[in-house]
């Protein structure tokens, strides 16, 4: 491996054909995979109905944005945290 040095009989030179030979073989699997171009496969995704979002809750003491927030065990109360 090259991380750990190099081993006894190889060069520098045979690593990087190796390197390059890896890169070809991943570009070659990534063709493979790429049949298809994205707005074909978006053609035939379903539209999305609108959502209904409605307000459950409010969190009072922030002032700004909710950074983060988290349940307790309970599933009852949560914590949150604020800019």
């Amino acid at each position: 491996m090259a991380c750990q040095g190099l081993q006894a009989g190889e060069s520098l030179a045979s690593l990087k054909r190796e390197s390059a030979n890896l890169k070809k073989k991943l570009d070659e699997e990534r063709n493979k995979l790429n049949d298809v171009e994205l707005s074909k496969v978006a053609e035939k995704v379903e539209v999305l109905s609108s959502l209904s979002i409605k307000t459950r809750r409010v969190l009072k003491g922030h002032n700004n944005k909710v950074l983060c927030m988290d349940w307790c065990k309970d599933k009852r109360r949560m914590v949150s945290s604020s800019q």
